[in-house]
């Protein structure tokens, strides 16, 4: 192997007899490439035969480019043959220049491809920007995030948890058309304090738009279903769609499109190609209530992180014991934890042969047993960290709502609450810095609760929305935390429902699954049985031979 010791390139003695075109500039700053020692020389179209760009990895096999003179089948397009020697992009890497290089295969900082040889890398830290990414800018603007957010078109690579929905991209369940072919885009904030990740259906999209496929306006819906059929269809494409993912709804027809059947207009409104548009992610249309009175005013530079710091060290303690610090208290809740969670396993399945019965549980849950013994299990867990505060929250400026400073991505969902309920109100010693610490935990938890699918919601998800505002109303003792109580125990109860069905589902699928494993086994057991019998015949005859011989 060949090793370079001072940027820790090493490359196989086998590779190193591969050609790598090489990079060379004119005295004009103009990039030139040359392969096996030549220049690469321009080329229209290869015969239909395709072929990766060395530079981008995107198939060619048409259109200006530039190949080897040689047999071995270098390509660059004429576009990534032009690349600038040096670049320097102020969203992705403001503090140094970044120069075109070749080397060893890397991955972009951006997108998370790999295996790129062509990179725009900076010579003072390791980052690295494939060519696509080098003259991407952010465009997207959205009213919940303080920065504006890039649109990545080949953004598949990165696979982290989704701002909206928690989860990754190969988390969502029940994966159909919607994401399949929307599974390349994605919405990304890169700041350094933020590095936030959107799917593109989860994300800020057009709220209407006009296509050419339809008479009048599209409105963005986050789900829609007209009876209980199960059966939903695009009007565009015809196909099945899922009713718990966003599509283009006519309110004036009733007319039905996937994102991805009006995907180009959708994009030009991302990029900036239609005007007055205004964007929206699932879940934002809960809290934008019309003719809303309550205004909100934003601060200078405060941050979330500067009220914490103004918290007592009571306060604190608060944050983190919302029940006390009692050892005899804590240790009694954790024991009846156990306890209940031990009770309540009867209704959880595994995957064994029990499962038949928990699902009867499930079925035959009184509504007292529930009351008395499911919910008993959400009231005596306590989470280990306490009331914890996302870093996300903490950088981010607050404004001001009525008294209560909230990060401006959450004053939609306070100006909505306030709005709805009036005054929060709450015990009058508090003081303001605590109010809004509080009154952010029961957004951020009220938020969560509106945009997660119910597909996605799981038990442990649950149990920490109910110790949140157990905590937060034990804390501060805010009167619409009891109306929020109703309705997280109306989902809990949803959700056990769902667990049922889904439970049964499943088994009936495992059992049928099964059925030609015990009938194969069934057949095997069958021709051994016969084995069995005719030896034993075989037996008996012998024995009997073997007594009359003796006669």
């Amino acid at each position: 192997m060949y090793s370079c010791h001072q940027c820790s390139f090493h490359i196989h003695s086998s590779c190193s007899m591969i050609p790598i075109p090489i990079i060379s500039c004119d005295n004009q700053n103009h990039v030139q490439y040359t392969c096996h020692d030549r220049p690469m020389t321009p080329v229209e179209r290869n015969d239909g035969v395709i072929i990766d760009c060395f530079a981008c990895q995107l198939p060619w096999s048409s259109g200006p480019a530039y190949t080897c003179q040689q047999s071995c089948q270098t390509i660059l397009h004429k576009e990534c043959a032009e690349l600038p020697q040096k670049i320097e992009h102020s969203s992705l890497h403001p503090h140094h220049p970044l120069k075109l290089q070749i080397s060893g295969p890397r991955s972009c900082n951006a997108c998370y491809k790999r295996n790129y040889w062509v990179m725009f890398q900076c010579e003072e830290c390791t980052f690295n920007l494939c060519p696509d990414c080098a003259f991407l800018f952010p465009t997207v603007r959205w009213r919940r995030h303080n920065h504006r957010l890039f649109l990545m078109e080949r953004g598949w690579s990165v696979d982290h948890n989704c701002y909206v929905c928690n989860n990754t991209r190969h988390q969502v369940h029940r994966v159909k058309d919607e994401v399949h072919h929307t599974r390349s885009l994605l919405f990304r904030c890169m700041e350094i304090e933020c590095d936030l990740n959107i799917h593109f259906l989860c994300g800020p999209l057009p709220r209407t738009i006009k296509h050419e496929c339809h008479v009048h306006p599209l409105i963005l819906v986050d789900s829609i279903k007209y009876d209980d059929s199960n059966e939903y269809y695009c009007d565009i494409c015809e196909e099945t769609r899922d009713e718990q993912f966003r599509v283009y709804f006519c309110t004036v027809c009733k007319y039905v499109a996937h994102i991805h059947c009006v995907l180009d207009e959708v994009l030009k409104a991302l990029k900036g190609e239609r005007r007055d548009v205004e964007l929206i992610a699932v879940g934002d249309a809960r809290w934008m209530m019309p003719n809303n009175d309550v205004e909100a005013t934003a601060t200078t530079t405060l941050t979330l992180s500067n009220i914490m710091e103004t918290l007592t060290e009571k306060e604190r303690k608060q944050l983190m014991k919302p029940f006390g610090s009692s050892s005899s208290r804590e240790t009694y809740f954790k024991r009846e934890f156990e306890r209940k969670r031990e009770e309540n396993s009867r209704f959880e399945c595994k995957g064994d042969n029990q499962d038949i019965q928990r699902i009867q549980n499930l079925f035959n849950l009184s509504a007292s047993d529930f009351q008395e013994n499911y919910l008993d299990e959400f009231w005596c867990f306590e989470a280990k960290e306490g009331l914890k505060m996302e870093e996300m929250y903490l950088k981010m400026n607050v404004v001001d709502v009525k008294g209560y400073q909230v990060p401006e991505t959450l004053e939609p969902v306070l100006r909505t609450l306030l709005h709805k309920y009036g005054d929060l109100r709450g015990y009058s010693f508090l003081t303001p810095q605590m109010k809004s610490i509080a009154c952010t935990f029961l957004c951020i938890v009220l938020d969560r609760m509106s945009t997660t699918k119910l597909e996605d919601i799981t038990k442990d998800l649950l149990l920490q929305w109910y110790f949140y505002l157990l905590g937060i109303r034990n804390i501060t003792g805010f009167k619409i935390a009891s109306s929020l109580f109703d309705r997280l125990e109306k989902l809990i109860a949803t959700f056990v429902g769902r667990e049922a069905i889904r439970f049964k589902t499943e088994m009936v699928t495992r059992l049928e699954k099964r059925i030609p494993e015990i009938e194969k086994e069934l057949e095997t057991s069958k021709v051994d049985l016969v084995r069995n019998v005719v030896c034993i015949s075989c037996l008996k005859f012998i024995q009997l031979l073997s007594v009359y011989i003796q006669m």
